[in-house]
């Protein structure tokens, strides 16, 4: 995927010189382990490391399906999501539960090529954690089930409504975890740092790059909050390239 970063080599040059780093925005992609190998005019290359959960990640890619008109990859992308972000919820939820890093790395193998399982795993602890079932709409299994499995071609205004259904979602889970177990988010999400950094090669320039998509008031000029919506992030897409 495609992805906006910065040259660590300059912010180091810079850093050095004493000027205040102000990069210029570079484009690379984005692997699967989170990083976005980049190069410069001037001739460097480094690695970006993308702090951010895989749920954002792949909602952003849905956002970018939804504004190219990919339909059924906006559904596929935003089911994927939904898994990732109850992977994260079981990882905290253990995690505030003292259970070890490498014992919750050792039963997830278990279950990691089984999503119903896991799902299985987060209703259970999030019954625990709040005293009642986790409830989610009955539409939104139906889409993923028709379009993702039986291959039905969604139209416009379904990929969208099953998007902000699931993203929906995906926020009262982040909410949750927010009011519940913050530090232990915090913890697991600089754990994930941690692990893509120490998995750079020595010597490579590298640095850590955090984003957050956020709703823009034009007339106001100022942030108006973070992105509540799915459509907040397919206008942040169209706002970017336009830019």
């Amino acid at each position: 995927m495609r992805s906006v970063a910065v040259c660590p080599k300059c912010i180091e040059e810079q850093a050095k010189q004493g000027i205040e780093p102000r990069p210029k925005p570079l484009l690379g992609q984005l692997d699967d382990r989170g990083y976005i190998n980049v190069e410069c005019e001037q001739g460097h290359t480094g690695v970006v490391i993308y702090d951010a959960r895989r749920y954002d990640v792949l909602t952003e890619s849905a956002a970018r399906a939804f504004v190219d008109g990919y339909t059924n990859e906006v559904v596929a992308i935003m089911a994927a999501a939904l898994e990732r972000a109850y992977e994260f919820y079981i990882r905290v939820s253990c995690t505030a539960k003292s259970l070890l890093p490498e014992t919750l790395d050792l039963v997830w193998k278990g279950v990691a090529a089984q999503s119903e399982r896991q799902y299985g795993a987060f209703q259970f602890l999030y019954a625990l954690d709040h005293g009642q079932a986790f409830r989610l709409e009955q539409s939104i299994t139906q889409t993923r089930n028709n379009i993702v499995h039986k291959g039905r071609i969604a139209s416009e205004s379904e990929a969208l409504e099953f998007a902000e259904g699931v993203y929906a979602v995906i926020r009262s889970l982040e909410r949750a975890i927010e009011i519940k177990f913050p530090e232990h988010a915090a913890a697991e999400a600089a754990r994930e740092v941690s692990m893509q950094q120490s998995l750079v090669p020595e010597g490579t320039p590298h640095v850590t790059l955090k984003k957050h998509t956020v709703r823009y008031d034009k007339a106001k000029k100022e942030v108006t909050g973070v992105a509540e919506k799915f459509l907040d992030l397919a206008g942040a897409v169209v706002q970017a390239r336009s830019t």
